[in-house]
């Protein structure tokens, strides 16, 4: 059985601000703790997962906003490129 997808934080990557980045708040993150400036983290939802840098962390009166840079790709293909590269060994 394949467990299921878990992003480090979610965000619609087509909801983008003044900035061009998409954005969510640091609450929405499974680990708060892991999302720190130049971080690569897994964005989108279970279904469209993505892999994104934060870009910026800002306090704002509603809570910290995340800033994120889509990284280009499936992430499929970060992986196969990790294995062939022996980069990932599983």
């Amino acid at each position: 059985m394949v467990a299921p997808i878990e992003v480090d934080i979610p965000c619609d990557p087509t909801q983008i601000d003044h900035t061009g980045m998409p954005w969510t708040f640091l609450d929405e993150a499974a680990r708060p703790d892991r999302i720190l400036e130049g971080a690569i983290v897994v964005t989108g939802d279970a279904e469209d997962p993505a892999f994104a840098r934060v870009a910026s962390l800002t306090e704002r009166p509603t809570g910290v906003k995340v800033h994120l840079e889509i990284l280009p790709g499936d992430p499929l293909e970060y992986v196969e490129a990790m294995r062939r590269s022996h980069l990932l060994t599983a």
